[in-house]
């Protein structure tokens, strides 16, 4: 086949700027290697390609009947190299476990990535830290967003934090008193008492006080549509609760209930993907 891209791409370039020194410049070349080109694939053909006019350089009729054919052939010449690119990147999907913490960070990560990695399908699981390691370890998601993992054949890194407060209805608010709300109201929390590291901390913090646990929902986001409905109060990550959320009132508890949120990852199932996104997320938080 004679058809060489590079030559195609002159040609659309001249066509439309109707000018060597515009074109050349368009194209980051030289005007004697544009004009070197031009003839080229005019002798190669034997076709006149361009002529010069009165106003420049214009396409011959043998121009006109060609160009649309030649600006099809490139643009579908720039689809086919993004999509080699592209299918060279994503090797596989990938799969993400998240919780409500990584919130504040981690859409924008997905967001920002995919725009280099297009044809990369991104799944996201919202699961419980315990849920997230033991599905890491047995491959069913590749990358997770979550506390520390326990087990020593996973590698995390720090990526944000994350702190417990006090949420309570807007039309129950009097106090910023924690004590206060856990004697009068019920705590809601997670069902899930067993493996859940949330509750056990929370349970830690509340350790000495005087408070009636009603365990109602399996999920953060039910637990604050209860609180708004005055059905009680709960102890919850302060990036669970959404900004625009007006009808919830947030206390700080007085003490230190922050922890650190990690990136986690399976270094003995590592494939092309999950190497590029660890390596993206690691760049791009400055971890």
């Amino acid at each position: 086949m004679r058809l060489n891209i590079k030559h195609l791409l002159a040609i659309e370039e001249l066509a439309k700027a109707g000018n060597f020194r515009v074109a050349s410049q368009k194209l980051c070349i030289s005007q004697p290697a544009l004009s070197k080109q031009i003839k080229y694939f005019e002798e190669l053909y034997d076709i006149e390609i361009f002529i010069r006019g009165a106003k420049g350089i214009e396409l011959s009729d043998a121009g006109k009947a060609i160009i649309q054919e030649i600006i099809s052939l490139n643009r579908h010449a720039e689809k086919l190299d993004k999509y080699i690119i592209n299918a060279a990147k994503s090797i596989s999907n990938l799969h993400i476990g998240f919780g409500k913490s990584s919130n504040d960070f981690l859409p924008g990560l997905i967001r920002e990535f995919k725009k280099s990695y297009t044809s990369l399908c991104i799944s996201l699981i919202d699961l419980p830290s315990y849920e997230q390691e033991e599905q890491l370890l047995t491959g069913v998601i590749d990358v997770g967003f979550m506390r520390k993992p326990k087990t020593n054949t996973l590698k995390s890194v720090k990526v944000s934090s994350d702190e417990f407060v006090l949420v309570v209805s807007k039309h129950i608010h009097k106090t910023n008193k924690v004590e206060y709300y856990l004697k009068e109201y019920d705590l809601l929390m997670l069902s899930l008492f067993d493996k859940s590291e949330m509750n056990n901390q929370i349970l830690k913090i509340i350790s000495g006080l005087d408070y009636k646990i009603n365990s109602i929902s399996t999920d953060i986001q039910t637990t604050i549509t209860l609180v708004m409905s005055n059905v009680g109060v709960s102890i919850l990550p302060k990036k669970s609760i959404y900004k625009d959320c007006s009808d919830i009132v947030v206390i700080p508890l007085g003490k230190n209930t922050s922890w650190d949120i990690h990136m986690v990852w399976d270094p003995n199932r590592m494939s092309k993907s999950i190497n590029l996104f660890v390596e993206y997320v690691k760049n791009n938080l400055n971890t």
